[in-house]
């Protein structure tokens, strides 16, 4: 059988890292796929979109190197359907490195991917425009925007983002007003704190937010939270062990949600765009991805 030809498009973005560094990063990830290392040299998102269509075409499985937006880049600018694709992490929360139980040094994963399988994966279809794989309204988006501001500032690692969620939780976050239709059942949310769409178990930093969220069971898996302090303190403890306890849980095929006010999105780890009005629907097998 003939190898696969892989190619490695890096985010250049993605972390705190310098070019250079990301370049010695991968070095040994690159020599066990046989691939080359793109990407360095992109100065915006429409550069790295059309970067990864020029190397769809010429590779068999095309990796992302970076983060959770690095990867959702990458899907929002393909048809996975058709190309495979894989993912080596070299961003900070990294939701999709523990969502693929990848474990040990770039190298470590590089051999995984090498030897692993296709496997097809559902996604998240967000208001008709956008694929994903994790999203929420509420607070989290609140929280990545000043955490966004604090790394600006030159802090690292895990700190910006708590000091974000203590800023979001004591002051920046304002509860909204929330109508939500899953499949055929309604619920209405009077002090939303966070609605959770996931097709994986997990936030950035190992935050097992949503635990029977699965990525190839072709249901959305949603959790509502209301802005109450004890179950901020449960659903933050119990993430980081056992895996979120607070909140109400159900899955479905579809979402659909009326706000009072306009939140934004959290898609990906990144911050999407503000409305108040959101749909949601499983988007089954679209993601081919070699794992």
């Amino acid at each position: 059988m003939k190898p696969l030809k892989y190619a490695i498009l890096v985010n250049p973005a993605s972390g705190k890292t310098s070019i250079d560094t990301k370049r010695i990063q991968l070095k040994n990830a690159a020599t066990i796929l046989q691939a080359k290392i793109h990407g360095l040299d992109t100065n915006s998102p429409e550069d790295f979109k059309n970067c990864a269509l020029a190397l769809a075409s010429r590779c068999d499985v095309l990796v992302a190197a970076g983060g959770d937006g690095t990867f959702s880049s990458l899907i929002n600018a393909l048809d996975t359907t058709i190309t495979q694709v894989a993912y080596l992490p070299l961003g900070s929360g990294n939701a999709l490195q523990y969502a693929l139980n990848y474990r040990g040094s770039l190298a470590d994963i590089a051999q995984r991917i090498q030897k692993g399988r296709v496997r097809e994966y559902d996604l998240i279809n967000c208001n008709q425009n956008k694929r994903a794989f994790m999203v929420s309204l509420g607070i989290e988006g609140t929280i990545l925007k000043l955490r966004d501001r604090f790394l600006q500032q030159g802090l690292t690692g895990f700190y910006p983002y708590l000091k974000a969620v203590f800023f979001s939780v004591l002051k920046a976050y304002t509860p909204a007003q929330a109508v939500i239709r899953m499949d055929d059942q309604i619920k209405k949310i009077p002090n939303l704190l966070s609605l959770m769409i996931m097709k994986q178990p997990y936030y950035g930093y190992g935050m097992k937010v949503a635990p029977k969220a699965r990525f190839n069971d072709h249901q959305l898996h949603v959790s509502s939270i209301n802005f109450d302090y004890s179950k901020m303190i449960l659903a933050g403890l119990t993430s980081f062990t056992i895996g979120n306890c607070a909140g109400q849980y159900l899955s479905c095929k579809k979402v659909s949600v009326m706000l009072k006010k306009p939140l934004y999105a959290q898609i990906d780890g990144d911050v999407a765009w503000e409305a108040e009005k959101f749909n949601f629907e499983v988007l089954p097998g679209v993601l081919r991805i070699k794992c």
